[in-house]
């Protein structure tokens, strides 16, 4: 188990932490672009969640899936740098980590869960595990916002990107809209991004 665990950390540290936020985000991006392309009938007017049930779903899914699991290293990789600063509020990091990793799993079992209409069971698992999803990054996103505010290693107008992407997510929390959900996809990539970018340039 332990060489187990070692040969899994090496894969993972082949590259710096941040390069995974951008991996989320490519896979992402590349499995919506896919499915929508396969899918000629698709428009702003369908809610996003669409594409994991027509013609191009598996690559929608499975971009889903790959895109959440991404992003848990990069966000275990920012707590573990507000770790390191040991930063007075233990509370607020704790409530961060374990909501980050709530919200990227359960992103992650959206590709799992596919939206199927004709399936009641299904379609409301689909709409539970995306309202948990969103909920838990609105916390993390504001727990994070916070710290890096207290951070030296994190400039003070990082700490406004959480809350760009909270501002993205809350309105389609209340509204359940197709246009809604493609600001806060483009809002939540945009941090995403945005942050990567951000501790690769600065080396952190």
């Amino acid at each position: 188990m332990k060489k187990l665990k070692i040969n899994i950390l090496r894969v993972l540290n082949f590259m710096p932490r941040p390069f995974y936020g951008l991996l989320s985000a490519i896979v992402g991006i590349a499995g919506d672009i896919i499915a929508i392309s396969l899918t000629p009938y698709f428009d702003l007017s369908y809610m996003i969640s669409d594409l994991g049930t027509g013609p191009g779903a598996i690559y929608f899914n499975i971009g889903t899936f790959l895109s959440g699991f991404f992003a848990i290293l990069t966000y275990l990789h920012i707590v573990e740098i507000l770790e390191n600063e040991n930063i007075n509020h233990p509370k607020v990091l704790r409530i961060g980590k374990v909501f980050a990793i709530n919200s990227c799993v359960f992103f992650a079992l959206i590709g799992v869960i596919p939206s199927v209409r004709s399936n009641i069971i299904l379609f409301a698992a689909h709409g539970t595990v995306a309202l948990i999803s969103l909920i838990s990054g609105v916390i993390y996103l504001s727990s994070f916002s916070y710290l890096f505010f207290k951070s030296e290693k994190f400039s003070g107008l990082v700490g406004y990107l959480p809350l760009i992407a909270v501002s993205c997510i809350v309105p389609f929390l209340f509204s359940w809209h197709p246009i809604t959900e493609w600001i806060m996809t483009v809002g939540i990539t945009f941090w995403v991004v945005v942050i990567s970018i951000y501790m690769l340039y600065h080396k952190i």
